[in-house]
This record gives structure tokens, C-alpha cells and sequence, in this order.
């Protein structure tokens, strides 16, 4: 299937359904905007509530009737994660789609990292870029950890986040500096460059992907590989079989 060749690009897709979640108008299969924003899904049912507070109305929407920008924005929406309750389980697909998640987008960063090293530094070894992408990343990571917990902790809201954002953008170069033995604002200008080059690649990705694959097959595989097995929506009732 063509598609699996590019399984890369289509599930880096995701990342980037989800940047824009909070301001993204959810809409129709047709196209058709829907009113509102949801405020219910249902299980079972496979269906999303949205209400419009201009009119008060309600409207339940199946939820494989959605466009797929917004089955993404669903599938990263805590309103989907918190209708699953104790029923979640981490069946193997879950399991399989969650690794597919996390390692793509690290492929994609850790080849921008390395051409972002290259470009400043002039050091084209790939061991190098492994040990200054991974240890950069594992420096970030501790990082938002502990200003989450102090935020949560402290109810600081949007200056504890500035400072731990600002704190993470200061100490992550110095362990660069150190690797690639640069000076501070080389490693900065990596540090940088390489998100904004590896979000790049993966919106060229993602966008290529939809032109030869064609955005039936992209839509197609993701019910069938993603938001199925996930169980954001039920099965295809054109596909599946009469009761006997």
C-alpha cells in the first residue's frame, strides 16, 4: 500500500493537528463549519456534543462524520482521554500507535538537530548529533517536569511557565556548548534551529503526503489505523457485515 511507505509524514501529521487545537474551528466532513465548541463525547456511541452559545443549542455529531483535521484535534483533546475512564485499556495497537508517536517526530528532530549542528558548527559526525540530541532533550524534559510540578503546586499560571520556558532556553545550550566544545550562542542558535527546521520537515512531510497519496487514502488509513482502534470512532457500517 503506498501509504506505508510514508507512515513517517502521515503520523508526524499529528503533532501539528494538535499545535492549533485550541483556536481550530472544528468542522463537517463536508467542509461545513460546526457551531460551538464540544462539550461532551460519548463513548460508546461514538458521538461529540458541540453547544452554540449564541443560540443555546445542542448538536450531536458521530464522530467519524468529522473532517479529519478534527478527528486529530479530537484524538489531542482531554475531552476524548477523559470519556474513557476506567474502560481505557492499552491494548496493543494503543501501545504500537503511542511508540509510532513519540519516535517519528524524534526521527524527524534528530535529522534537523544534526543539520542544524552541521551548519554551525562544522561537525558532521551522526554520533555526536545522537549524544547532543538525546542529552539536550532528556535536559528539556527534567526541566518541564519540575516548573509543571512547581506550577501545580503553586497555582503560578502563565509567569511560572515564562520562567520555566525562559530557564529551559538558558541552562539546555550550556550542555550543548559542552558536547560539540562551541561557544554559548552557537549551541543556542542550534538549540532553536533545529525545532523550527524539524517542524518544517515534518509539515513538508505531512503536506506531500496528503498530494501523492491523495486526501481520501490519507483519510482512509488514519479511520482505519488510528481513530478505530483508539475507538474515536466506530466501525465503517459500509464495511462491516449484515447481522445473520
Amino acid at each position: 500500500m503506498r501509504l506505508k511507505s510514508i507512515l513517517p509524514a502521515l503520523l508526524a501529521g499529528l503533532l501539528f493537528a494538535g499545535s492549533g487545537s485550541a483556536r481550530a474551528a472544528w468542522t463537517h466532513q463536508s467542509g461545513d463549519d460546526l457551531p460551538g465548541e464540544p462539550v461532551a463525547f460519548d463513548f460508546e456511541e461514538k458521538t461529540i456534543t458541540f453547544h452554540d452559545p449564541l443560540s443555546d443549542r445542542e448538536m450531536v455529531v458521530p464522530s467519524r462524520q468529522l473532517s479529519l483535521r478534527s478527528k486529530q484535534q479530537l484524538l489531542l483533546s482531554p475531552l476524548f482521554h477523559r470519556q474513557q475512564g476506567e474502560e481505557f485499556v492499552w491494548t496493543p495497537e494503543k501501545r504500537r500507535l503511542l511508540l509510532q508517536g513519540i519516535a517519528i517526530p524524534a526521527g524527524v528532530f534528530l535529522i534537523a538537530f544534526w543539520l542544524s549542528t552541521w551548519f554551525f558548527t562544522g561537525r558532521i559526525n551522526p554520533l555526536l548529533a545522537i549524544i547532543g540530541f538525546v542529552g539536550s532533550w532528556v535536559v528539556i524534559l527534567i526541566l518541564v517536569v519540575c516548573y509543571a510540578f512547581i506550577e501545580m503546586r503553586l497555582n503560578g499560571g502563565l509567569k511560572i511557565i515564562l520562567l520555566g520556558i525562559v530557564v529551559t532556553l538558558g541552562v539546555t545550550p550550556l550542555y550543548l556548548s559542552a558536547v560539540y566544545n562551541c561557544n554559548y550562542w552557537k549551541s543556542q542558535a542550534v538549540l532553536l534551529s533545529h525545532l523550527l527546521v524539524g517542524f518544517c520537515l515534518m509539515s513538508i512531510g505531512l503536506v506531500a503526503t496528503e498530494v501523492l497519496a491523495g486526501r481520501n487514502d490519507v483519510e482512509f488509513w488514519w479511520d482505519r489505523n488510528v481513530f478505530e482502534p483508539v475507538g474515536l470512532i466506530g466501525p465503517d457500517p459500509a464495511m462491516t457485515p449484515p447481522a445473520p
